[in-house]
């Protein structure tokens, strides 16, 4: 099973790949998903190019190859955009708020 090879099957996108070959063949592969655009773009550590493989790449090439390691990132940036990194930021006791331009921004507007 490779990337190329599911992203050839009908009806699976980069994210459904990367999550198979994470999640469930345990393959070194960083998964990006809403969450992690959103966190990073607010923490404005995006890459330059925004798409899905500047994201994705932006994570591989500055972490160890790692499934575990990419698959404990990805959970956190997961619990972080549930708790406080919202569609509508809730950044009262985010554990980001001191990194975080836009935090800070909505901290001083509260």
């Amino acid at each position: 099973m490779t990337r190329q090879g599911l992203l050839h099957v009908e009806g699976i996108g980069e994210e459904t790949a990367d999550a198979i070959l994470l999640y469930a063949a345990g393959r070194p592969t960083f998964v990006v998903d809403a969450y992690t655009r959103r966190v990073l773009q607010r923490l404005e550590l995006h890459p330059e190019e925004r798409s899905y493989e500047g994201y994705r790449r932006l994570f591989m090439e500055h972490l160890p190859e790692d499934p575990a390691l990419y698959n404990e990132h990805h959970a956190q940036l997961v619990q972080l955009g549930k708790d406080h990194c919202r569609v509508t930021p809730r950044c009262r006791g985010c554990p980001l708020l001191a990194l975080c331009p836009t935090g800070q921004a909505t901290k001083t507007e509260e």
